[in-house]
């Protein structure tokens, strides 16, 4: 005759103790992470958020202890203000566009190319990302200045008589933005495309679709995740563009970024320079939670 075993029930597997000890381990290894975010995040930004709450005009005697909206206000009927978030969206939009379009057939080939030349590209890819941003805004003012490699070339080929002024125009700023931005895009789509098992390409050849019909209709939307996490990243880097511009662009193309420092650093201003930036974070933020809503509506995945 054999023992029969008790029957084992969910309340006699679940872990003794209250809720707060059942989460205490997760809340301890997030607590060193919440504390950074709190302390070099959060907190400033609750301060750039009050700062732009108050009137200051420059007069030392004005009240600054009742919230007002007057610097929000002084930002939209300020043409240099508004011109230059209408300036750092249209730039930020074609960056991003033009880095897509050049960096996900790299993406794609990278998939299939070989070991030795792929780890060569990846390595590049490495290299570019860690290189200085100030050295690479440089060579982009040597390539594209007047008597620099891009306009002897335009020139010995007939295209042009006199050097073009490629230099300190919004052309240059997002050249060299596309150029900044393009590692950030490849490495996320290329890891979104390593995770679709080969057997997808070729169910779906063997059903009859041709590559190209493949390529849209079953990898791209299966890559998603990394488009999405690509065209974010380059996007929030060209929104916050400060260096390129300034080094690449004119007082004509200024973006968002030098008009909310020169009025941070310059004039004192900090009230309508934390207005301007605080503008330019909500309109972000509206643009990337758009864009994941249309992201999940069009392709059905979770981004």
């Amino acid at each position: 005759m054999t023992a029969t075993a008790p029957a084992v029930t969910p309340a006699a597997v679940r872990p003794r103790g209250g809720r707060w000890q059942r989460h205490a381990p997760a809340a301890l290894l997030l607590a060193p992470l919440m504390a950074f975010m709190l302390i070099f995040y959060l907190i400033p930004i609750g301060q750039m958020v009050g700062e732009s709450l108050t009137y200051w005009s420059g007069d030392a005697v004005e009240d600054k202890a009742t919230p007002t909206l007057y610097q929000y206000e002084k930002t939209l009927e300020s043409s240099r203000a508004t011109g230059s978030i209408v300036r750092t969206f249209r730039i930020s939009l074609l960056s991003v566009a033009i880095c897509f379009l050049l960096s996900y057939p790299i993406a794609l080939w990278l998939l299939f190319a070989g070991r030795k030349l792929r780890t060569g590209v990846l390595l590049v890819v490495f290299i570019s990302l860690a290189s200085s941003l100030i050295v690479r805004n440089y060579g982009w003012l040597v390539v594209l200045a007047d008597g620099g490699p891009v306009n002897n070339l335009l020139i010995a080929l007939g295209l042009t008589e006199f050097p073009l002024r490629l230099t300190y125009s919004e052309g240059a700023i997002i050249t060299a933005l596309v150029h900044y931005g393009m590692p950030f895009m490849i490495l996320p789509i290329y890891g979104s495309l390593l995770r679709i098992p080969s057997s997808f390409w070729e169910a779906s050849q063997s059903l009859g679709a041709t590559s190209m019909r493949t390529l849209w209709r079953v990898i791209l939307p299966l890559s998603m995740p990394g488009v999405f996490g690509g065209t974010m990243l380059v996007f929030a880097v060209s929104m916050s563009a400060f260096v390129t511009p300034l080094m690449l662009g004119s007082p004509s193309t200024a973006m968002v970024s030098q008009v909310a420092a020169e009025q941070l650093l310059v004039q004192l201003n900090f009230a309508w320079g934390s207005a301007i930036m605080t503008t330019l974070t909500v309109v972000t933020l509206a643009i990337v939670v758009l864009y994941a809503l249309a992201v999940r509506k069009v392709f059905r995945v979770d981004v």
